[in-house]
């Protein structure tokens, strides 16, 4: 069970008082684990000889997809933790560098646009669940549902970050442009 291993050590993480793994980390692994258990799905779906032939290529395709997917919400978990870590030294600087106040919103910036690409990738991993659902052997259907759940509370915690950071960003045409895209990543769930 070196399953279990890696998931408790990830929940002791999470529970422990370090700032980082966070909200974002966490919302990016249950992105990703929503894209494993729909790709979960897809591949027991294809093992199994009932599967009508003229669904595998399309299904062979999607789990080609939902695996790209699935590692690039792996590597948001670990970028939330390099912004959160941006931002801590952008905040060392003196507070009389003229660096300071720009590395700060570069940060702030950087913070936002992690949980954003992670939402985005949750997004188009749940819009690929949604095509495929059909073709999912119904025995593992219920795997799919859950999935589904998983990505759109990735999409949902990866907003609540966004908003951590969009609170202390100065610019009003990039909070703007970021509120749109939190608004068209709120309708995909």
């Amino acid at each position: 069970m070196e399953w279990y291993t890696a998931a408790e050590r990830f929940t002791e993480a999470l529970a422990s008082s370090d700032p980082t793994p966070g909200g974002g980390a966490a919302a990016a692994m249950t992105g990703a684990m929503g894209c494993a258990l729909a790709m979960m799905a897809v591949g027991t779906t294809l093992k199994r000889k009932a599967t009508p032939e003229e669904i595998r290529p399309r299904l062979t395709q999607s789990l080609k997809r939902l695996n790209a997917f699935k590692n690039e919400l792996k590597g948001y978990i670990r970028q939330d933790g390099e912004a959160y870590a941006a931002y801590l030294t952008a905040k060392k600087l003196p507070k009389e560098s003229p660096e300071r106040e720009k590395a700060v919103q570069d940060a702030l910036l950087f913070a936002a646009r992690v949980p954003a690409d992670a939402a985005s990738a949750a997004m188009h991993c749940l819009r690929e669940v949604e095509q495929i659902k059909g073709d999912i052997a119904e025995i593992i259907l219920s795997d799919v549902h859950c999935a589904k759940h998983l990505l759109q509370a990735c999409i949902k915690s990866s907003v609540e970050s966004i908003r951590a950071n969009l609170a202390f960003i100065k610019n009003e045409d990039r909070v703007n442009e970021i509120n749109k895209q939190i608004a068209t990543l709120l309708k995909a769930c």
